[in-house]
């Protein structure tokens, strides 16, 4: 992406109409990979929440965030044992808030090994080494506790996502589209995850609306939409993280559009996106900085 495109989507973040905006190929990247041994019946089968089926569109006015589910008990103490059999309890109860810790924990497994790997190549080049150790000898300790995880745990991934997304989790979402191809779901399930990915972006959640941005294109978000939500993410109010990311996931191609818009749409994508915003600041939503 050349400096001019970039800057066009700071100055609509600023609130400043520019006559261009970014444009990423239509080609889709490739589809996400299935965990070994899925769960034959589709999570999705459940109930979704009532709102998810009928939200509307982003530039209408929503009914209002979604719940978060708040833990019951807390986190529990993780000892020798591992992750492994906190998980198989978390997918045996009811516990929607279990049932996302152990998504968490699966998804940092999956990135023990890569997150390590940069750790000690940003010490090796000097950058604060003994912080650097430190978070090498945390990410160590957390693979031991990786260990008892095996490929049945990591195949319930999607089911605790989907547990979680009912319950109103709002990064949930994402973990579930991003562990399941969407086209092993009918056209309706496809809808009602989609659904839910509007939902939880019109709350004005980082997290959300990075999720949103970042979706593969077969969950039928439109570039009218991901522009909103792209114009809110970057104006988000605490975060001051949110434009060197989406700077880099549109290098990266994680962040794409498929027609060039035109200032019309510029215009409709920056009050859409204040919309959002405003709202989830009149809604008391809490400002946390997003995790990269």
């Amino acid at each position: 992406m050349t400096a001019i495109r970039w800057t066009l989507i700071l100055l609509l973040a600023a609130g400043t109409a520019a006559g261009g905006w970014l444009f990423m190929p239509s080609e889709p990247v490739d589809p996400p990979v299935a965990a070994a041994a899925a769960p034959a019946a589709s999570p999705l089968g459940l109930p979704l929440p009532p709102t998810a089926a009928s939200e509307p569109a982003p530039n209408a006015t929503p009914r209002g965030p979604a719940p978060v589910v708040a833990a019951a008990t807390p986190a529990p103490r993780i000892g020798s044992e591992g992750y492994g059999p906190h998980i198989e309890r978390a997918q045996a109860g009811n516990d929607a808030a279990a049932a996302w810790e152990s998504v968490k924990w699966l998804r940092q497994c999956a990135n023990n090994e890569a997150q390590r790997r940069n750790l000690e190549i940003v010490r090796n080049q000097g950058v604060s080494p003994e912080m650097m150790t430190q978070m090498m000898v945390e990410t160590d300790a957390d693979e031991r506790r990786c260990q008892t995880v095996t490929d049945r745990h990591r195949a319930l991934l999607p089911e605790l996502a989907a547990r979680a997304m009912r319950a109103g989790v709002p990064e949930a979402v994402a973990a579930y589209a991003n562990a399941t191809f969407p086209y092993d779901l009918t056209p309706a399930q496809r809808q009602q995850v989609a659904d839910v990915m509007r939902r939880d972006a019109q709350s004005g959640d980082a997290a959300s609306l990075l999720g949103a941005l970042t979706a593969h294109e077969a969950w039928g978000l439109s570039d009218a939409e991901k522009l909103a939500y792209l114009a809110a993410y970057v104006s988000l109010p605490g975060h001051p993280e949110a434009q060197a990311q989406a700077k880099a996931l549109m290098d990266q191609g994680g962040i794409r559009f498929k027609q060039p818009p035109t200032p019309e749409q510029q215009a409709a994508a920056k009050r859409a996106g204040q919309e959002i915003v405003g709202r989830m600041l009149t809604n008391g939503q809490s400002v946390q900085p997003s995790q990269p």
